[in-house]
C-alpha cells in the first residue's frame, strides 16, 4: 500500500500566530517536525497542505529546503485542501499530520499505519479516544474515502475539521482507534504547540536533547516525570479536545 504524510500548516493561528515559524535554536518548529517526520518508514512523500490567502512564502521556502512537497489550497475548507493536496501529489493513503504536533513519535506514524493496513478499516485514529500524550496524534485514510466523506460534510465547521465526515459517520465508515501501550499512556499531558507556554515547555523538551530528532514518546515521557516542575510551565493551556 502507497502512503503518504500531509502536514496541515498556515500561520494565522488565533492562539499564537506564526507559531510554526518560531525558533527553537537552529530549526523553526515546522523545520523541526519535517526532520522528525523524514524517520518514519513506510511513507512516500511528505506534502504541506497550506493556505491560498495568506503570506506562505516562509513555509514554502522552508518545504523547498527540506526537499519536501508543498500546495496551497482553501484556508477555511480545509477537507478540500487536503483532497485537492491528495488529487494533485495521486495520493493513494493519507496519514494526517498537524503542524502543531512537533514531537510526534515517527514509531508511532509506523504503528498506526500497520495497524491500519492490518485491520483493513477506512480509518485509523489515536485521537478518537485519547490514550496517547496531545501531540501524538496521527490519522489514516484513503484518499478515495475522504472524498467520498466530503458529501457528509454538512456545515463550515466539518469542512473546517478534515476528518469529522469520517469520525461522525461510523455506520459508513470502519473506523479503529489506536489505543497507547501502557507506558505511551498519559492523555492530559500538553505536548502540542497552541500558546506561547507551550514553546517553552517543548522548547526546553528539544533542547534537552540538543536539538536532535533521534528520541521518542517514552524517552519525552520519562524525561519529564523525573523533571515533574516542567508541567507547571503549560498547566494552564486550555486544548481544544
Amino acid at each position: 500500500m502507497d502512503f503518504s504524510i500531509i502536514i496541515e500548516a498556515r500561520l494565522n493561528s488565533r492562539r499564537l500566530p506564526n507559531k510554526i515559524l518560531m525558533k527553537i535554536k537552529k530549526y523553526s518548529f515546522l523545520e523541526y517536525l519535517i526532520k522528525r517526520l523524514k524517520l518514519v518508514e513506510n511513507v512516500r512523500d511528505i506534502i504541506i497542505a497550506t493556505t491560498d490567502n495568506e503570506p506562505n512564502e516562509e513555509i514554502i521556502q522552508i518545504a523547498k529546503r527540506n526537499k519536501i512537497k508543498w500546495f496551497k489550497g482553501s484556508e477555511k475548507n480545509v477537507l478540500l485542501r487536503v483532497i485537492k493536496t491528495g488529487k494533485y501529489f495521486k495520493c493513494k493513503n493519507i496519514v494526517r499530520v498537524t503542524s502543531d504536533c512537533p514531537l510526534i513519535d515517527p514509531r508511532i506514524i509506523d504503528l498506526a499505519i500497520e495497524s491500519y493496513k492490518n485491520n483493513k478499516c477506512d480509518y485509523l485514529s489515536n485521537t478518537i479516544v485519547r490514550t496517547y500524550p496531545d501531540g501524538m496524534d496521527v490519522e489514516v485514510f484513503s484518499l478515495k474515502n475522504l472524498i467520498k466523506s466530503y458529501k457528509f460534510a454538512k456545515n463550515a465547521r466539518y469542512k473546517e475539521w478534515t476528518t469529522w465526515s469520517i469520525r461522525n459517520n461510523p455506520k459508513k465508515f470502519k473506523i479503529i482507534n489506536l489505543i497507547a501501550p501502557t507506558d505511551h499512556k498519559w492523555p492530559e499531558l500538553g505536548l502540542t504547540l497552541d500558546e506561547y507556554p507551550d514553546y517553552v515547555f517543548l522548547k526546553r523538551i528539544i533542547m534537552y536533547y540538543k536539538e536532535t530528532v533521534k528520541f521518542n514518546c517514552i524517552d519525552a515521557i520519562n524525561l519529564i516525570k523525573k523533571n515533574k516542575e516542567w508541567l507547571k510551565i503549560n498547566k494552564n493551556v486550555k486544548r481544544n479536545l
